[in-house]
C-alpha cells in the first residue's frame, strides 16, 4: 500500500510538470520520490510510480542525455515496461530495480545502502527461484540481471572491507566469503546479451581482487591478464556502458603494473574518462589517477589535488582512501613526518565518513584501521625523536581517538543521523577548514581571529554531525586541540601518551609545569607492540575465568603466577622507562588509548619470587590517573569539586545473584561509617529516568556490585543488577552533564572496555566522564570482597583531605594494602592492582 502522502507528493509533483517545473527540476524531484514510493516493490503497479516513470522516460527520450550510469539504467528498464505489467515478474524486476539504485547511492559511501542492495537482489532472486518453470526471455533476462546485480553488490563489499583481511579470523572469512561467491556467481556468462557487458565488469572485478590479495608467490597471472582482458572488451562498449568499465581497466592496470607501459596506459585513459564522466565521479577517477603517477614518476603532488576535490564535492570514501594511499606511499618511502601528516588529514574525514554508518558493525570497518595507522604514524614520529615530531604525534593520537571515543560513544544515540547532502559537502569543506587551522596552531599560539574562527569551525562541526557527544562540553570530538591546550593540561601533572603499533610501540611525555609551550619528551618502547597488548589482554581474561588456586588448563599457571607475568610484562615493554624519565612526580596522567587502557599500567613492576620486600611497582613513588583524551582531562579539572565539600553519598546495593556472588556486608558497613556525608542507600532501579532523578541530588554515587562488560560492544555493557538485568552504560550517555558528581564502582571488572577495536576507548569509566562525572574509580577484573571493604574505607577517609587528588588517595591506600594487606604482609598486585582511577 502507497503511503498517502507519498502518493499526494506524486500528484502534486505531476500536476506542477510542464507549468511550473523545467525538465531539469522535474527530474531532480521526480527520482527521488520514485525510488521513494517504490521501495519496497510490490507485484501492484501504482499510478502514481507509473506516472512518474513515463513522464521521466519522455524527458530522456527527447534529451538523449543517458550518458550517466545511474540515468542510463533508469532508462532502460522504464522504456522497457517491465515495471508496469502487474504480476510476481514485475516485483523481481522491482527488486532489481531498487538493488541497483541503492548499489549507486552505495558508491558515494554509505554502507547500509549497500547492505539494502544486497537484500533486494537475494529478493529477486528468490522470486525467480520460485517461478523457475517460466522460461520467457523476460524472466530469464530478470534473473540474470538479479545475480550480475548481486555479484556487483558483492565486489563493492568485498572492495571496502578488504583492508581488514589482515586481521584473521572470522572477520577475514567473512569478507572471503563475498568474493567467494562473487566468483560463483560470475562463472558463466548470460545468456541475455543485453547483460553480456555487466558480466565482463563484474567478472572481471572479482579476478582482480582474487589476484591482487592473493600470496605474490602463488598468484595466478591468468587472473589478473584475463581481467584486463575482460575490461578491455567491456571499455570498447559505447555510452555508458563503456564509460563504466574504464576506470576498471585503467584500476586494473595499475594493480599489475608490468613495467612502465601499464601505468602509461592507465594514466591514459584516466585523462580521458575524467573529462567524459559527471563531476560527482570525477573525484574517483583524480584518485586513480594520482595512484598512478606516484607509482610511475614518484610524484605524490597530485594526491592533494585529488582530496581537495573529494572534499569539496563530498566524496568522503575517496577522500579517504586517497590520504590513506597517499600516507602508506610517504611511509614506505621513508617520509614519516609527511605521512603522519596525511594520516591527520585522513582523520579528519572520519567522524562524517563514520556518520554514514548506521550500524556498529558497519562502524567498526570503517574504524578499525584508524588505531592501527594512528599508532603506526605516532610510533614512528616518536622513533624520530625531533621535538616537532613528537608534537605531531600527539596530535595524531589525539585526533584518531577523539574520533574513536565521539562515534563509539554515539552509536546508539537516537539523536545520532548520518549526514546527507549539502550538509556532507559542507562538513567536507569544514574538515580542511580545520585541518588548515589547527596544523597552524602546531607549536605557536593562534591570534584571536584565528582561535574564534577555529572555534565556530568546531561549534559548526559538531552540529552537522548530529552527534549528542560531540556537542557536550566533555570531549570536543570535532577536532584535536592545539598543542598550547594539550601543555596547558599538563599544567598540574605530566601526561604520559603511549601508544602500541605493529611494529612496536613509544610514548610521549609532556612535562608538567605552567609553560604553555613545553618541548615533549619521547621514549621509544620497541618491544610494545600491539601483539602483545593482544597476549597481555587474553591473559587477563582468562585469569579472571579461573577460580581459587586453579591452574590454567592451557598453560599451567595460577592466578598469581599470571598476574605476575602481565606486570612484569607491562614493566619491561613499557612503564620502566616511563617511570626513569617521570622522575620523582607525585601524579602523572596515562592516556594509554583503547587495549593499553585496559591494562595495570600503574602496577607494572619487578617481582622477584620470594623476595616480596625486593618488589618493585610503578605506583611506589607516584600516583596514576588514566584519561582517554586531553579533553576529559581539562573536564576534570575544570568541574572537580574538593571531596571535602561532599555532603550526599547515592548507594546503589541491589541483590547479588551474580554467578560469583560475594558479600558485601564489610564493604557496607564501612560506607555506614562515613562521617559528614548524608547517605541514601537503594538496591533496585525502575527506569533511567527514575535513577538519575535521584543521583542529581547526590555529590558520590557509589555501585556495590559487579560489572557486566560487554568485550564485543560496550555501550551495551555495564553495572549487574539483578535477574540478569544491568544498568547500561547508554543510560548515563543519554542524560545531559551534570558536573561535580563522582563514582566509586569498586565490583568486578567495571573498568573493562571493548577488545575489538585496538584504540577503542569506551567503557563505563569513559562514558560516566561523558556524563558529566570528573572521577571515576572502577576495577579492571575480579576483586575480592574482603579487599573491597578495606580499599573503601581507606580511600574515602584520605580522598576526602582537603585538596587530595583522588589518584593520589587510591595509590596511598593501595600502597598500604600492598605493605601491610595481608596480616603484615605484602599483598600480592593480584588484590589491590585492579582499582583504577579515570578523569586526569
Amino acid at each position: 500500500m502507497i503511503d498517502p502522502g507519498l502518493a499526494a507528493q506524486a500528484q502534486r509533483l505531476l500536476a506542477d510538470h510542464p507549468q511550473q517545473l523545467s525538465d531539469d527540476e522535474f527530474l531532480s524531484q521526480a527520482i527521488e520520490l520514485h525510488d521513494l514510493i517504490e521501495d519496497p516493490p510490490t507485484d501492484q503497479p501504482a499510478c502514481e510510480p507509473v506516472l512518474l516513470r513515463r513522464r521521466m522516460t519522455e524527458i530522456w527520450s527527447r534529451s538523449g542525455n543517458t550518458a550517466e550510469l545511474h540515468v542510463g539504467l533508469r532508462y532502460r528498464l522504464f522504456q522497457a515496461g517491465d515495471l508496469d505489467e502487474p504480476g510476481p515478474l514485475r516485483q523481481l524486476w522491482g527488486h532489481v530495480y531498487c538493488g541497483t539504485v541503492q548499489l549507486y547511492r552505495a558508491l558515494s559511501g554509505g554502507r547500509s545502502a549497500l547492505r539494502s542492495a544486497e537484500s533486494h537482489c537475494r529478493d529477486a532472486l528468490l522470486i525467480r527461484g520460485q517461478n523457475s518453470a517460466q522460461r520467457h526471455p523476460s524472466w530469464v533476462a530478470a534473473g540474470e540481471a538479479s545475480t550480475m546485480a548481486l555479484a556487483a553488490v558483492l565486489c563493492c563489499l568485498y572492495e571496502q572491507d578488504r583492508e581488514l583481511l589482515a586481521a584473521g579470523g572470522p572477520t577475514a572469512q567473512r569478507i572471503r566469503g563475498y568474493l567467494d561467491e562473487a566468483i560463483e556467481r560470475t562463472e558463466q556468462s548470460p545468456a541475455t546479451p543485453q547483460l553480456i557487458h555487466e558480466w565482463r565488469a563484474a567478472r572481471a572485478r572479482t579476478l582482480v581482487y582474487r589476484w591482487g590479495d592473493a600470496d605474490p608467490a602463488v598468484r595466478a597471472s591468468a587472473d589478473i591478464d584475463g581481467a584486463i582482458s575482460l575490461l578491455e572488451s567491456a571499455a570498447a562498449e559505447p555510452g555508458y556502458l563503456g564509460l563504466g568499465s574504464q576506470k576498471f581497466l585503467a584500476d586494473a592496470l595499475i594493480e599489475r603494473r608490468r613495467g612502465s607501459g601499464d601505468l602509461v596506459r592507465a594514466i591514459e585513459i584516466l585523462s580521458v574518462w575524467i573529462g567524459r564522466v559527471p563531476p560527482a565521479m570525477v573525484p574517483a577517477g583524480e584518485q586513480s589517477l594520482a595512484q598512478a603517477r606516484m607509482f610511475l614518476d614518484g610524484d605524490d603532488q597530485p594526491f592533494a589535488a585529488s582530496y581537495g576535490n573529494a572534499l569539496a564535492t563530498g566524496r568522503l570514501r575517496v577522500a579517504w582512501d586517497t590520504k590513506t594511499q597517499h600516507a602508506g606511499w610517504l611511509r614506505v618511502m621513508g617520509r614519516t613526518r609527511e605521512a603522519a601528516h596525511a594520516y591527520l588529514a585522513a582523520f579528519r574525514v572520519l567522524p562524517g565518513l563514520v556518520g554514514l554508518q548506521e550500524e556498529r558493525p558497519d562502524k567498526e570497518v570503517v574504524l578499525l584501521h584508524t588505531g592501527r595507522a594512528a599508532s603506526t604514524a605516532a610510533t614512528d614520529l616518536i622513533r624520530s625523536g625531533s621535538s616537532g615530531d613528537l608534537i605531531t604525534a600527539v596530535m595524531v593520537l589525539e585526533a584518531s581517538r577523539a574520533v574513536m571515543l565521539g562515534e563509539m560513544l554515539d552509536l546508539n544515540s537516537p539523536q545520532a543521523a548520518p549526514v546527507e547532502g549539502p550538509e556532507r559537502a559542507r562538513l567536507a569543506r569544514l574538515s580542511a577548514h580545520i585541518a588548515a587551522l589547527e596544523n597552524a596552531a602546531v607549536g605557536r599560539q593562534l591570534n584571536p581571529q584565528q582561535a574564534h574562527r577555529l572555534d565556530s569551525a568546531y561549534r559548526e562541526y559538531a552540529e552537522l554531525t548530529k552527534n549528542s557527544a560531540h556537542g557536550r562540553p566533555a570531549v570536543r570530538v570535532a577536532g584535536l586541540p592545539t598543542w598550547r591546550t594539550v601543555c596547558r593540561a599538563a599544567r598540574p601533572a605530566p601526561l604520559v601518551y603511549l601508544t602500541a603499533g605493529d611494529c612496536g610501540g613509544g610514548a610521549v611525555i609532556v612535562p608538567h609545569g605552567p609553560s604553555d609551550e613545553k618541548q615533549p619528551i619521547g621514549i621509544s618502547l620497541p618491544r610494545l607492540n600491539h601483539q602483545t597488548v593482544l597476549e597481555l589482554v587474553a591473559l587477563l581474561r582468562r585469569m579472571d575465568e579461573l577460580e581459587g588456586q586453579d591452574l590454567d588448563p592451557e598453560i599451567g599457571e595460577s592466578r598469581i603466577e599470571i598476574m605476575t607475568h602481565v606486570l612484569e610484562t607491562l614493566w619491561d615493554c613499557a612503564m620502566e622507562k616511563v617511570v626513569e624519565e617521570l622522575g620523582g612526580v607525585r601524579l602523572a596522567v596515562l592516556l594509554a588509548g583503547g587495549l593499553l587502557g585496559m591494562l595495570p599500567l600503574h602496577a607494572a613492576g619487578v617481582m622477584p619470587q620470594e623476595q616480596p620486600q625486593s618488589w618493585r611497582f610503578a605506583l611506589d613513588s607516584m600516583a596514576f590517573t588514566y584519561a582517554p583524551s586531553v579533553a576529559s582531562v581539562a573536564w576534570a579539572r575544570t568541574h572537580r569539586m574538593d571531596a571535602s565539600q561532599w555532603r550526599s553519598l547515592l548507594v546503589l546495593a541491589p541483590p547479588d545473584d551474580s554467578p560469583r556472588p560475594m558479600s558485601r556486608t564489610a564493604e557496607l558497613e564501612a560506607l555506614c561509617r562515613l562521617e559528614g556525608l548524608v547517605s541514601r542507600k537503594i538496591d533496585t532501579v525502575e527506569d533511567r529516568g527514575t535513577l538519575m532523578g535521584v543521583l542529581r541530588h547526590h555529590d558520590v554515587f557509589h555501585f556495590a556490585g559487579h560489572g557486566w562488560p560487554s568485550a564485543t560492544d560496550p555501550l551495551s555493557g555495564g553495572l549487574y543488577l539483578s535477574a540478569g538485568q544491568t544498568l547500561p552504560v547508554a543510560w548515563f550517555l543519554a542524560e545531559p552533564p551534570h558536573p561535580g558528581r563522582v563514582a566509586v564502582i569498586p565490583g568486578c571488572s567495571t573498568a573493562m572496555i571493548g577488545d575489538r577495536l585496538p584504540e577503542e576507548s569506551v567503557g563505563l569509566p569513559t562514558a560516566l566522564l561523558q556524563a558529566g562525572f570528573t572521577d571515576v574509580m572502577a576495577t579492571q577484573w575480579r576483586v575480592e570482597g574482603g579487599v573491597i571493604a578495606g580499599l573503601i574505607d581507606g580511600l574515602y577517609r584520605r580522598w576526602r583531605e582537603p585538596g587530595t587528588h583522588p589518584a593520589i588517595a587510591l595509590a596511598g591506600i593501595q600502597r598500604e594494602l600492598f605493605r601491610t594487606g595481608d596480616n603484615g604482609r605484602a599483598l600480592h598486585p593480584l588484590y589491590w592492582a585492579p582499582f583504577t582511577h579515570t578523569g586526569g
